[in-house]
């Protein structure tokens, strides 16, 4: 899962440079990722026994984010993943002005990855590489749970989309045949381009920003392996 952090920024990107990672991640990311799914497709119609697994991400749940991703077996040590995530229930909209409105996290993000497993897959520990691309709108920071990773978002709200990508470790234990459970953690460094207003329900525009930021990748999967 990828944890979207505002505190920690670089606010460096020259004009080219954002206008081109922006380019690049809306046209591009979409049709990789498109591209990445019928890979999948195509190689799990010829997989041997038991290399392909359907996972769900625990922590995502907790959020009230619907998530599954698909993983398979490219090699004896080599999985190769795509899994996407969206959150679409806006707070109460019956809150009073001067009430605390619940947390906004608005968001799809689709997410690919290549894990290099040090025992078999699927089995003990491994390391891994991703990429993520997200379209959010945001709010409410001091009323998250981790307050501290949102402070940013108190009294404002961010609409717009990032894209990320970083490397991970984890391990996974075997609960039954078909069944095991996994934690993984990582740091992603990402970009992102969003409208800011000013206050957390509807007010009116300030500005528009680009900055990129460091974020912490944390899961812990639940993996039923379907072949």
């Amino acid at each position: 899962m990828l944890l979207f952090n505002q505190n920690i920024k670089i606010s460096w990107p020259p004009d080219r440079l954002s206008i081109a990672i922006r380019k690049a991640s809306e046209s591009g990311f979409c049709m990789f990722f498109s591209l990445l799914l019928c890979l999948i497709f195509v190689t799990t119609s010829t997989a041997d026994a038991q290399v392909v697994a359907l996972k769900n991400n625990l922590l995502y749940d907790a959020a009230a984010s619907a998530n599954v991703a698909l993983e398979v077996k490219l090699a004896d040590r080599w999985t190769l993943g795509a899994g996407v995530g969206l959150n679409l229930w806006s707070p109460l909209k019956s809150a009073e002005p001067t009430e605390d409105l619940p947390p906004k996290w608005r968001h799809v993000l689709v997410n690919v990855e290549a894990r290099y497993w040090f025992c078999k897959v699927f089995v003990r520990d491994f390391i891994g590489i991703n990429a993520a691309y997200s379209t959010f709108n945001v709010a409410g920071g001091k009323n998250y749970p981790i307050q501290w990773l949102y402070k940013s978002l108190e009294n404002t709200r961010k609409e717009g989309h990032m894209v990320a990508g970083g490397v991970f470790y984890g391990w996974s234990w075997i609960l039954s045949p078909h069944t095991s459970l996994e934690l993984e953690g990582g740091l992603d460094v990402g970009y992102a381009w969003y409208d800011e207003y000013d206050c957390e329900r509807c007010g009116p525009f300030r500005e528009n920003k680009h900055e990129f930021f460091l974020a912490p990748k944390l899961g812990v999967n639940f993996i039923w392996q379907i072949k």
